[in-house]
């Protein structure tokens, strides 16, 4: 994978019928979705192409799951960290992301991150979630100024913001830690003490 610039076309994505087959192959599917299903799910969901971004992420989200269990049974059997490098190289290597594009590849994985962890800090999920959502969405503002390697690439004019926006993220959730031990005294050996 390379990070498109101005002079670079991006590479053509696979389609949802590629997607579809890649789930059905990890046993996602009970039965996998005909053609006339497929173009159904794209006309409800806005188009072929979001369907294929639909399908892609639940693959994400699928290899993700197989990689967690392959990774616990490896651990379990006695595996240690050099075995977990090389199992956790194949992340970057399968995705086609090298020399640039490791950074953008690293940037999209953030993003998916900041995404989840933003919506539990909405939800009320506690201090923690919301230090940790803050950190991962100034490290998103950072990836993305790490993924600019011209000025003439599309993010160059964005680059101040982006680190207006890492700081300002920083600084919120180092405000959320500063608070942390105070709230948890009072959460955690409140509770011992009133018992």
């Amino acid at each position: 994978m390379t990070i498109p610039t101005q002079q670079q076309a991006p590479e053509p994505a696979p389609s949802a019928a590629e997607f579809s087959a890649a789930l059905a192959a990890l046993g996602s599917y009970a039965q996998p979705p005909t053609a006339d299903e497929l173009t159904q799910q794209a006309q409800a969901v806005g188009g072929e192409h979001v369907l294929a971004a639909v399908l892609a992420n639940a693959l994400y989200g699928a290899s993700i799951g197989a990689g967690m269990l392959a990774e616990g049974h490896m651990l379990d059997q006695g595996a240690g960290s050099k075995e977990m490098s090389l199992a956790r190289q194949q992340v970057l290597k399968a995705s086609g992301a090298d020399g640039p594009g490791v950074m953008g590849a690293l940037h999209w994985q953030t993003g998916h991150v900041a995404h989840l962890l933003k919506g539990m800090d909405q939800e009320g999920c506690g201090p923690v979630i919301a230090a940790a959502s803050r950190t991962a969405s100034a490290l998103l503002a950072l990836l993305a100024c790490s993924t600019v390697f011209s000025t003439e690439d599309e993010g160059a004019g964005d680059i101040p913001d982006q680190l207006a926006r890492a700081q300002q993220g920083l600084a919120e959730a180092l405000a959320e830690l500063e608070a942390l031990p105070a709230t948890a005294a009072a959460m955690f050996l409140g509770a011992v003490h009133g018992r």
